[in-house]
């Protein structure tokens, strides 16, 4: 009674917390039936439903009554449905709905096969206006002939899809041909496509997929999940070769749990190497057969000033020497876009990694050393230093200037200040340095609570209280011991 007087409510998800079971099946029919007067509800999901036994076709009854009436409702989830009438009362109650298409329809774990996707996709053919633009089948029981219904659908009603997941079902090859052929003409939309866990697709697959596209720049999705695939060097090198020709890097590509050794990251790094801009921004390698040299060339397009990858995952790939570590984190050291890194497990676990990571994110040496410092990275695996994860949060700052000079304030004339610091430093350099404390210092006295929402942990690089009755006797002491500076500029 409570969620269906609730008018805020606009979110409801339930996780194993019904049992529906023949013990407690008026109680739970009267929750469903209670629930389902609420039409305010937009997103509605039925996790874990193992006690349906045997009232569960009647339980669904309720659901699609829920569908039906409930016009404000834009996306429907159910996950271990497994009565062989889910997809039926689906249809039936879209059928029969009132108001706005649903956004998108979730069937995971439901058993779904090969006829009920060929039910479902009928449906939309003939009510493409009630069909989702985003719809979830993943764990299910379709294989090649439920891909091609998915085809034939997607061929007929064009842009209407923006994601499709098909993860953990019996796909081949020849299925994935299909759905590519289809999305290549009339799903320019597509943002998100996910065929992880279809163990047959392979090398063939793969190729077939990125021909299908071969021709056609910027038509593959955005986001793009392919993992545990069983994808090889061939299906790598295809792969690279079609991302490399798009106008524009994607935004993720997922490759978990696929054996990839060092020879396939080679091939697949490889076509990027002369335009890296075009590299995806998010790359998933975790759980992998990645050694030395395939993070040496990962590091090495790191260096490069193009490349536009922004997340990197490594995780639980095969150990590697610290020198190959040490080269790959001063990589990061002057890559002005990778926000996210994560190669925990490759050796990282020493105080010595951590403190060449510290010296990467903030380099103590001089104070050009910690201006050219990374105030990019954010995010580092699971970071347990206090002082780097610091820094990490500071970088989350999008003004890197700011960053920079908070840096320098707080490392050399807060926290360990020494004049021999900038004896060797040249007169208009030293200027600069003067003008970007001064501005830090302003700054932090001007912008107090723009500074305070910056920081958003305690403890951090903006806390200046005590630097501020001591600016100007900083500055004045350096001008004593240095009076050439006053010939850095001309006024």
């Amino acid at each position: 009674r409570a969620i269906a007087k609730n008018t805020n409510l606009t979110t409801l998800r339930l996780c194993c917390a019904i049992n529906l079971n023949k013990d407690s099946s008026r109680h739970a029919l009267h929750f469903l039936d209670m629930v389902g007067k609420n039409r305010h509800i937009r997103h509605f999901s039925l996790h874990g439903g193992y006690g349906f036994d045997a009232i569960e076709t009647e339980a669904f009854g309720h659901l699609s009554s829920f569908i039906k009436n409930n016009e404000n409702l834009e996306s429907f989830e159910i996950t271990h449905g497994t009565t062989p009438e889910v997809v039926g009362f689906l249809v039936d109650a879209l059928e029969r709905r009132r108001g706005h298409p649903l956004k998108k329809i979730t069937l995971n774990y439901s058993g779904v096969k090969d006829d009920d996707v060929k039910e479902m996709m009928s449906f939309f053919m003939n009510n493409p206006s009630k069909a989702p633009g985003r719809i979830c089948l993943d764990h299910n029981n379709f294989g090649d002939n439920g891909c091609f219904h998915i085809s034939k659908f997607v061929r007929k009603s064009g842009n209407i899809f923006k994601e499709i997941g098909l993860r953990g079902n019996k796909m081949g090859p020849c299925g994935l041909r299909c759905i590519a052929s289809a999305l290549t003409y009339h799903a320019t939309s597509l943002e998100r496509f996910s065929i992880g866990e279809n163990h047959k697709i392979g090398d063939p697959g793969v190729i077939a997929f990125v021909e299908a596209f071969a021709s056609y720049s910027n038509s593959i999705p955005s986001h793009l999940a392919i993992e545990e695939i069983n994808i090889g060097p061939e299906g790598m090198k295809s792969l690279g070769v079609a991302l490399a020709r798009q106008s524009y890097p994607i935004e993720s590509l997922h490759l978990k749990f696929n054996h990839i050794g060092d020879y396939e990251l080679m091939s697949f790094l490889e076509c990027f190497r002369s335009n890296p801009s075009l590299i995806p921004k998010t790359l998933d390698l975790t759980a992998n057969c990645l050694g030395h040299w395939g993070l040496v060339v990962i590091s090495d397009l790191l260096r490069n000033r193009c490349c536009s990858l922004e997340r990197l995952n490594m995780a639980n790939t095969d150990p590697v020497p610290y020198d190959t570590v040490s080269y790959a984190v001063n990589s990061v050291k002057f890559n002005s876009t990778l926000r996210e890194l994560n190669i925990d497990t490759c050796g990282l676990a020493d105080e010595k990694c951590l403190d060449l990571l510290s010296s990467v994110v903030c380099d103590t040496t001089s104070i050009q050393s910690t201006y050219l410092s990374n105030h990019t990275l954010v995010k580092f695996g699971n970071c347990s230093s206090r002082e780097i994860s610091l820094f990490l949060a500071v970088n989350s700052n999008p003004n890197k200037s700011l960053i920079a000079r908070h840096k320098v304030i707080y490392h050399h004339f807060a926290k360990n200040f020494r004049l021999d610091l900038f004896q060797d430093m040249q007169p208009a350099v030293l200027v600069e340095v003067l003008t970007y404390v001064y501005r830090g210092f302003a700054c932090c006295d001007k912008n107090e609570k723009e500074q305070k929402h910056a920081a958003k942990t305690p403890g951090n690089l903006h806390r200046v209280d005590g630097l501020l009755n001591n600016s100007l006797g900083v500055t004045f002491l350096i001008l004593k011991n240095c009076p050439v500076i006053m010939y850095g500029r001309k006024k």
